[in-house]
């Protein structure tokens, strides 16, 4: 019996790395996964691995950062399997390193729309489906840099200390409707989109400033996320779940 069986849940940026993972574990756990990313050809992965597991999985092709997706998505996931009762917002709109002074007002909206935004969307249309059910689980992917910050990371920094309050407050608006809200932050992970702002292999493993030696893994998040949405965390709303290595412990 599976920590997560008769569960229905959806997951943004669920082509990526940790989005990938959180899906598979979903799966294995026993919910049934409606996966939403920009990234057709990652989605389509992520789901040829759970479906060859046994797993139920639908996925939507299309940007988080649009309300008409949120909408659809919500859709797909009733009309697939009949129920809504997890949600997880993690699809990322990426930028190189550097200072606010060398971004563009274009980069920054899209961002914004993409890291941030879209949890507001997703949210406001899974809320009263979840509620319809019983109640659910909203878990919003942060970062220990929403904590403390790095260099060359303004816009990440802003975005993710937003989804941990975000998740507070929210906590807050809908414990009556029998919704818990909580942030999930993974400290440095080793995922493409991690190892994409270092030069090499080498170079992106050095950088991983935690007092455990290493970069995470997705699979280390992933198992953050079946906690936060399985019942055994029922006690757990309006906090934020660090899984970073001792990232922050310094």
């Amino acid at each position: 019996m599976g920590r997560l069986d008769g569960k229905v849940a959806i997951v943004t940026g669920a082509g990526g790395g940790i989005g990938a993972a959180i899906c598979r574990h979903f799966a294995a756990e026993g919910a049934a996964v409606t996966g939403v990313d920009i990234n057709a050809e990652a989605l389509d992965a992520m789901a040829k691995t759970i479906r060859a597991t046994g797993g139920r999985v639908s996925t939507l092709a299309a940007d988080a950062g649009d309300e008409a997706t949120a909408v659809e998505a919500v859709a797909r996931a009733r009309e697939a399997f009949g129920r809504l009762d997890v949600l997880v917002v993690g699809a990322i709109h990426d930028i190189p390193y550097g200072p606010l002074t060398g971004i563009s007002a274009e980069d920054w909206r899209r961002t914004m729309a993409v890291n941030l935004d879209s949890a507001f969307l997703f949210s406001k249309h899974a809320i009263p489906v979840m509620e319809s059910g019983g109640g659910g689980s909203i878990i919003l992917i942060a970062s220990q840099l929403g904590r403390v910050a790095r260099p060359g990371r303004p816009w990440y920094c802003a975005a993710k200390g937003a989804l941990i309050q975000l998740a507070k407050a929210m906590a807050l608006d809908h414990a009556g409707q029998n919704i818990r809200v909580n942030s999930l932050s993974p400290g440095p992970v080793e995922t493409g989109r991690y190892l994409r702002n270092f030069p090499t292999l080498e170079a992106a493993r050095a950088s991983h400033h935690t007092l455990t030696g290493r970069l995470g893994t997705p699979d280390e998040i992933a198992t953050g996320a079946v906690f936060l949405a399985a019942d055994e965390s029922r006690f757990m709303t309006g906090s934020d779940l660090l899984i970073d290595g001792g990232y922050t412990a310094v």
